[in-house]
């Protein structure tokens, strides 16, 4: 989906990015990273922390770009502008758009609908989406990138 398609459907809204915001993404993302990995969280509750660490990541990219998507969807909104931002992204949008539909059963309908394997599996996506996305601002907004 295009950024002008996104706009014209009110999924974002045009807003300057501030490499500020992109500094407190990342230290949001830091955090919940570290308490992700705190000892006695069933898959269910792991996954669901797992899930909403990375929506942070592709909303880094989104803001680099000059978007804000609209809060209402906006996680799905998030994602659809992470693959607008660009292309090579879509797999990575629909891998964690479909771990967003799986936490909602799981935080609203049932428990037990989430393994092991299926947490684990996410963070590990989330952690190189993360270098992935540093890498990305690195290259497409170099004075909006993480400063080492």
């Amino acid at each position: 989906m295009s950024w002008a398609t996104l706009l014209s459907n009110n999924r974002v809204t045009a807003e300057p990015p501030s490499k500020a915001e992109l500094d407190s993404l990342r230290s949001i993302v830091m955090r919940s990273l570290k308490d992700v990995t705190a000892a006695g969280l069933s898959a269910d509750a792991d996954l669901c922390w797992r899930t909403m660490r990375r929506a942070p990541l592709a909303l880094i990219i989104v803001r680099a770009e000059g978007y804000r998507p609209r809060s209402v969807g906006g996680h799905y909104n998030t994602f659809l502008a992470l693959e607008a931002a660009d292309p090579a992204f879509a797999t990575t949008s629909a891998y964690f758009d479909g771990c967003r539909i799986k936490r909602h059963g799981c935080e609203y309908d049932f428990a037990g609908g989430v393994s092991d394997t299926d947490a684990d599996a996410l963070l590990k996506a989330v952690r190189q989406f993360a270098v992935d996305a540093e890498a990305w601002v690195k290259t497409r907004h170099p004075t909006l990138g993480r400063d080492d």
